[in-house]
């Protein structure tokens, strides 16, 4: 993988992980179209992962300190975000733990990739159009943030978008919009950061040793990580993801015709 193509599928990485559209399939897409090759690249997985993880901890550094400095002085409402982390992390860890490595072979059937782009297309649509905005984050309890955990766990399908699928089944639930994009953003560090940790033993194996592309890719999908967070906090407040329902809906009917030949 080249410098630029190290850059290019880091914004493409970063863009995705917090844009309702799903970034694995546009990471398979990406190194298709750019013919990096279809064998994967531990490191440089690991690489924008960490970057877009530190966007999200930076984005939401003050949130994340105050939920950290409540729940050592015991004041405030920082457990119950505490809880309802955890209980919206359940459904991916166990479902992730179990069936990992039978969820990265879905990786080459374009027609599940297509049809899981449609189903984010759906949901997407309806979210915007059904929303009940009643509750805030602290109010919302333990059943909607495991519903919230259930649809984090559905976006390991690939095609299926992790931030498209927390949110619209957050204001599916009821969730106000800026609290359940809140929610979902921070619900992603203890997942994707546990995955990206199960990781590392796999990259350490294959000694391939971190690169400058892999440095490079990371940076970049911290910089367009950060942007797209901003982006999407307007997107929502604006009532806008019907644009993003159109965008996979389009795709995913691209990627169905791509499979019939």
């Amino acid at each position: 993988m080249t410098p630029a193509q190290g850059i290019l599928m880091g914004i493409v990485q970063g863009l995705t992980e917090f844009l309702p559209v799903s970034s694995s399939g546009h990471l398979a897409l990406a190194r298709e179209l750019l013919g990096a090759g279809s064998a994967e690249d531990v490191g440089f997985e690991v690489a924008v992962h960490a970057g877009t993880l530190l966007a999200v901890l930076i984005f939401f550094r003050t949130k994340i300190i105050t939920i950290l400095s409540e729940c050592l002085s015991g004041r405030g409402d920082g457990w119950r975000w505490i809880f309802y982390l955890v209980i919206g992390t359940i459904p991916a860890g166990v479902v992730g733990l179990l069936i990992r490595h039978q969820v990265s072979m879905l990786f080459n059937n374009i027609a599940l990739v297509g049809a899981a782009w449609l189903f984010t297309a759906c949901l997407l649509f309806i979210s915007e159009k059904y929303a009940g905005e009643r509750v805030t984050v602290v109010e919302m309890g333990m059943w909607r943030s495991l519903f919230i955990g259930m649809g984090q766990a559905i976006a390991l399908i690939p095609g299926v978008s992790r931030s498209g699928s927390t949110l619209g089944v957050g204001l599916l639930a009821g969730v106000k919009r800026e609290a359940a994009l809140e929610f979902a953003f921070i619900l992603s560090l203890p997942s994707v950061g546990g995955a990206t940790l199960l990781t590392i033993p796999e990259w350490l194996d294959g000694r391939t040793g971190f690169s400058m592309v892999h440095v490079i890719g990371g940076t970049a999908a911290f910089i367009s990580g950060y942007i797209a967070i901003a982006w999407m906090l307007r997107i929502v407040s604006n009532g806008k993801l019907i644009w993003f329902a159109a965008y996979c809906a389009l795709l995913g009917t691209f990627a169905l015709a791509m499979s019939c030949f």
